[in-house]
């Protein structure tokens, strides 16, 4: 997959003299992450631990000499060092998402839509956690019903004189405490809710200045002294119909002070029906939940979810800020702790025992790749109780395994001493490792002269995947190569990649380079998201 940008340079996909290196590009668009959404946030998690680890690159991008390396010892002595697990994860559980640390008040406000049939609320479950929620502001809108018809008494009826925004949604399900609610942040506006059915009584009234008897359901705050909140509960919902067009309005009584200001609205525990033609990964929670599936290869925990689906829709029905805020999650799913600590340590220990694959950019497929990232990454939901434990243990397992594999024991015989064991494990990884860092890593075998130790085998192969170069060298590989992964669930050349080859990997990998490391400028994972590959695979 890959797009025609008019004057890109296709720059080689290690960069040329005039280029950044890879560790400049990786630092950058890792400092961009941090910047943009703080150290607490999930996005900030791991490329504040990979900033720590890098060091200083060469603008030239020459392979640097074992003695200039260890001359940046000093600058990385505070580093984390990825080969101590305990050490790490210590580190890393300070970083939390920021549901789990703190509130955020994350609602934009945004102008309504004041014409019939108005803003179309997006088909989802919304439940208390997980509520449809919008904001917006009827100063200065149309004008468009006056009187309302009592929905409960033919000879009574609403003043609603004040300018209004309408939503129009379609029920499809109610749960045990269903609720709309319109409140306020100003101290004069008093809001008045009402909902007109679409098949009766002229359904949604063009124009301004209607009396409407095809009301099912009305709630002015005002009805409560002191009171700037508008609340449909669950005997106001539970009397609409189900499957028919309704249309939601947000009014005032009066035409004065209190008749106009800005509103936040929710909507919990009732279930709305798609717009016609509309795909499911549209939907901010289905989209959420897919990437907890096709990432973290889990369901999503429920805090987690909340916060997530909140992010995207406090955009409201700003289009461009939810396409950002859709970058932005997205992206947040491989830099969170729990991808690096899995997906990616597989990408690894695949890149440490054998190199890439013959005639290609990458070192594992697809069907490689799930399988194993499933099994370390088992039962795993960071910040739960005892996660980093059930991690450690995921990881020693399966380590254990990986060196008995058939393939493993082949292109590593007992035969070897473990010197040459160790040397070849970083050739394939492609490092020159710190003279520290050999040093540990041989001397996992405890001075022994051959290399059958099958725990030793395993913690070598640990030391040079978790090695912070290799770390940094892969990262915006390991990152294109995720996009297809993840999104598309299959290898970059295959079936239906136009050439059945590399060049879309390539072309991503280029640009990501020529970016920085800065995914978003780069649009890579904007590309991937809105292509009509990813999205065949929900809807239309």
């Amino acid at each position: 997959m890959k797009v025609n940008i008019a004057n890109l340079t296709r720059l080689t996909v290690l960069g040329n003299a005039d280029s950044l290196s890879e560790q400049e590009t990786s630092l950058a668009g890792i400092k961009h992450w941090r910047q943009r959404l703080g150290y607490c946030s999930i996005l900030a998690s791991v490329p504040a631990l990979l900033t720590s680890q890098m060091p200083t690159a060469q603008a030239d991008g020459t392979k640097k000499s074992e003695t200039t390396v260890v001359e940046l010892g000093a600058k990385r002595a505070h580093r984390l060092k990825m080969s101590s697990t305990p050490e790490l994860l210590k580190r890393q559980s300070s970083f939390r998402l920021p549901h789990q640390v703190s509130g955020f008040n994350m609602l934009a406000m945004q102008v309504g839509n004041d014409d019939c049939p108005g803003r179309p609320i997006p088909g989802g479950n919304y439940t208390s956690l997980v509520p449809f929620v919008d904001s917006g502001d009827t100063t200065g809108a149309n004008d468009t019903v006056t009187l309302v018809q009592s929905p409960f008494y033919f000879y009574y009826s609403y003043n609603a004189h004040g300018p209004d925004h309408i939503y129009s949604f379609t029920l499809t399900g109610r749960g045990s405490s269903p609720k709309i609610e319109v409140s306020t942040s100003s101290g004069t506006y008093k809001p008045m809710i009402y909902i007109l059915q679409g098949t009766s009584g002229g359904g949604c009234p063009a124009g301004t200045g209607k009396e409407v008897s095809n009301d099912l359901v009305v709630n002015d705050s005002r009805w409560i002294t002191g009171n700037s909140t508008a609340t449909l509960g669950t005997f106001e919902i539970n009397s609409l119909p189900l499957n028919v067009p309704l249309h939601l309005f947000i009014d005032s009584a009066e035409k004065d002070a209190s008749s106009s200001g800005p509103y936040t609205i929710r909507m919990q525990d009732v279930t709305i029906a798609p717009t016609a033609g509309s795909n499911s990964i549209d939907s901010a929670e289905f989209f959420v939940r897919q990437h907890y599936l096709d990432f973290l290869n889990r369901e999503p925990d429920t805090e987690g979810l909340s916060f997530w689906t909140n992010e995207i829709t406090s955009c409201g029905f700003d289009q461009q800020c939810t396409d950002v805020k859709r970058i932005n999650v997205s992206a947040a799913y491989f830099l969170s702790i729990e991808f690096q600590q899995t997906g990616y340590l597989v990408y690894r220990l695949y890149k440490a025992s054998y190199g890439n694959l013959p005639n290609m950019p990458v070192p594992l497929k697809f069907s490689e790749f799930l399988p194993d990232t499933q099994k370390i990454g088992q039962d795993v939901i960071v910040n739960h109780s005892g996660w980093e434990q059930t991690l450690e243990n995921n990881k020693q397992a399966f380590l254990l395994e990986f060196v008995q594999r058939p393939r493993f024991t082949e292109a590593y015989p007992t035969s070897l001493t473990p010197d040459q064991f160790v040397d070849r494990l970083f050739s394939n990884a492609g490092i020159t490792p710190l003279f520290n860092d050999w040093t540990n890593a041989a001397n996992e075998f405890n001075s022994a002269l051959t290399t059958n130790d099958v725990a030793a085998r395993a913690r070598v192969l640990r030391d040079v995947a978790e090695n912070p170069l290799l770390t940094q060298q892969e990262f915006n590989r390991a990152f294109v190569l995720m996009q297809y992964f993840g999104y598309l669930r299959r290898n970059p050349n295959d079936a239906p990649e136009p050439s059945l080859n590399f060049d879309g990997y390539n072309f991503w990998l280029t640009k990501l380079v020529q970016f920085n490391g800065n995914s978003q400028n780069a649009e890579m994972v904007k590309a991937f998201t809105r292509s009509a590959e990813y999205r065949r695979r929900f809807g239309p």
